[in-house]
C-alpha cells in the first residue's frame, strides 16, 4: 500500500488523547453511556468528535505536550491553546480555575444535541447559529461542553443581531438554490460570483461553512445511505460533525476553474496525487485554514502528465475517458448537476459497516485496510442517465453500443457514502487503495 503525502503517524500524541478520554469517561459514567449510544446507534466514536480539552493548570506540562508534537498557538483574540500542526487531533487549553477536565465535543446544533441526549445545562453561551456557541453540562468530575463552530477557529461565543441572522438565512437559501444548470465551467464561474456576493455580506469563512452545508444537503437528496446515516446522527444531535472530506469529481477542461473557485473560498493546496499508469487519475487535496473542511478533487490524468501541476494547467481534451471523466460525462461534474461523488465521515469502521450491511443495502469491500486507516464505500446509488449524454458519448466513440444501451436502460453508478476510520492522528490518504476503488467503480464495470 502506498500512503502518499507528508503525513506521518503520531502514536504517542494519539495515545495521550485516547487516555484523556478513557479517564474522563471512567470518572463520568453518563459520558461513557453517551459514547456507547453513539457507537451502537450510528457507528460514531465520541473520540472523533472531540474539539478540544480544557484542563486544570498543571495537569500536563508544556514539556510533555511539546514531546507529543503539540505547539502553543494563539487565536486572533489572543486566547492561547496547544495544537498538533501535522495530525488530526484535538487542541488543548488550560484554566487556572479548573479542578477537573472539560471535554468539548463538536456538534452542528447545540440545542438539538442537548434535547436529543436529555442533558441539562449549567450555562449556555453564544447565539444559536452564531460563529461559536456552546453549553456547559455539569458532571461529577468535570464538564461536557457541546460546541458548534461555523467558520470560526476561536473560543469566544458569538452574538448575532437580527439583521445578521437574516443575512445568514439568506446566504443559506442562496447556496441551496444556486444554479447548477449548464456546462461545468459556466456553473463554476457562476458559483464563484455567488460566493463572493454572499461572503461580502456574512464573511468569507462563515460563507464557506454555509456553502458546504448546502453541498451536503444536495448530495443527500440522491444518496439513501447518506440520508439514513444523517438521520441516525441527527437522532444523536450531532449532524455531520464527524465529516472528514468532501470529494468533487471534475472534467479535465473544468479542473483549473474549479481550483480557482476553491482559492476564492480560502482553501490552500495540500498533497497532489498522481496515478496515471495505475488508474488514469490524479487528485488535488485542499484544506481550509479556518473551517475544518478538506476537499479531495479528482480528474482523469494521462501517463505522460506525471510532471504537470494539473491544478494550475489548462488540460486538453483526450480521445479516451477514464473512470472520472466518464462519470462526469454521464452525470455532470460535482460542482454542477451531479453533486459530491461522496461524503466521507469518521466512524468506528466495523460498527458502521455492519449497520450499513444490515440496513442500507451494503458496503463494498474495503479499499484501504491499514493499521492507521480503513476506508470503504457504501454500494453506489444508481442514477438515471439522460439519453442526450449517452448519445453524445456513443457518437464520439467513447462508449460501445452495448454500454450505451445499458446506461439508457439501467443507469450508472452515482454517489456513495464513505466509511472511514483513522488512527494515530494520521490525516493522509492511501493512493493505492484509491486507485483500486476508482477502477472498481468505473461505470463500464458496474451499473
Amino acid at each position: 500500500m502506498d500512503i502518499s503525502g507528508p503525513w506521518p503517524r503520531y502514536p504517542e500524541a494519539a495515545t495521550f488523547f485516547e487516555n484523556l478520554l478513557a479517564d474522563f469517561t471512567a470518572a463520568n459514567p453518563a459520558v461513557a453511556q453517551l459514547a456507547q449510544r453513539f457507537y451502537e446507534h450510528a457507528g460514531v466514536q465520541l473520540l472523533h468528535l472531540v474539539d478540544h480539552w480544557e484542563l486544570p493548570e498543571g495537569a500536563v506540562s508544556p514539556e510533555q505536550l511539546t514531546a507529543y508534537g503539540l505547539t502553543e498557538q494563539s487565536t486572533s483574540e489572543g486566547d492561547r491553546f496547544w495544537k498538533h500542526p501535522g495530525a488530526r487531533l484535538p487542541s488543548v487549553r488550560f484554566s487556572s480555575s479548573r479542578t477537573f477536565p472539560c471535554l468539548a465535543v463538536r456538534v452542528e446544533d447545540v440545542p438539538l444535541f442537548l434535547q436529543q441526549n436529555a442533558l441539562s445545562t449549567a450555562a449556555s453561551e453564544g447565539d444559536p447559529y452564531s460563529c461559536y456557541a456552546y453549553a456547559r453540562v455539569a458532571l461529577p468530575q468535570g464538564e461536557l461542553v457541546p460546541v458548534a463552530r461555523r467558520g470560526y477557529a476561536g473560543y469566544r461565543p458569538g452574538v448575532l443581531s437580527d439583521a445578521e441572522r437574516k443575512q445568514i438565512e439568506e446566504a443559506r437559501q442562496a447556496f441551496r438554490d444556486r444554479n447548477r444548470e449548464g456546462d461545468d465551467i459556466a456553473v463554476t464561474r457562476h458559483t464563484q460570483a455567488l460566493f463572493r456576493s454572499v461572503a461580502d455580506t456574512v464573511g468569507r469563512d462563515r460563507a464557506v461553512e454555509e456553502f458546504f452545508a448546502a453541498e451536503r444537503d444536495y448530495w443527500m437528496q440522491r444518496n439513501r445511505a447518506g440520508q439514513w446515516q444523517y438521520q441516525r446522527q441527527q437522532e444523536l444531535g450531532i449532524g455531520w460533525a464527524n465529516h472528514d472530506h468532501h470529494t468533487y469529481r471534475s472534467s479535465r477542461a473544468a479542473f483549473r476553474t474549479l481550483m480557482e473557485l476553491w482559492h476564492t473560498l480560502g482553501f490552500v493546496p495540500r498533497e497532489r496525487f498522481y496515478a496515471g499508469v495505475e488508474a488514469g487519475w490524479g487528485a488535488q487535496v485542499l484544506e481550509h485554514a479556518i473551517c475544518r473542511i478538506i476537499l479531495f478533487c479528482d480528474l482523469d490524468i494521462a501517463p505522460e502528465e506525471l510532471d504537470i501541476d494539473f491544478a494550475q494547467t489548462d488540460l486538453p481534451e483526450r480521445d479516451t475517458l477514464g473512470t472520472i471523466g466518464l462519470w462526469c460525462a454521464l452525470h455532470g461534474g460535482s460542482i454542477a448537476k451531479a453533486g459530491l461523488h461522496h461524503l466521507e465521515a469518521e466512524f468506528d469502521f466495523a460498527r458502521a459497516t455492519a449497520l450499513h450491511q444490515e440496513i442500507t443495502g451494503g458496503v463494498m469491500p474495503p479499499f484501504t485496510d491499514l493499521p492507521v486507516l480503513k476506508q470503504a464505500f457504501t454500494r453506489p446509488e444508481i442514477w438515471p442517465v439522460s439519453p442526450e449524454r449517452v448519445e453524445a458519448l456513443q457518437a464520439r466513440g467513447l462508449i460501445t453500443a452495448e454500454q450505451a444501451d445499458r446506461f439508457r436502460t439501467q443507469g450508472a453508478a452515482g454517489s456513495h457514502l464513505e466509511i472511514l476510520q483513522r488512527w494515530e492522528g494520521f490525516k493522509g490518504f492511501n493512493k493505492t487503495g484509491v486507485s483500486q476503488i476508482i477502477l472498481q467503480t468505473d461505470a463500464r464495470r458496474c451499473a
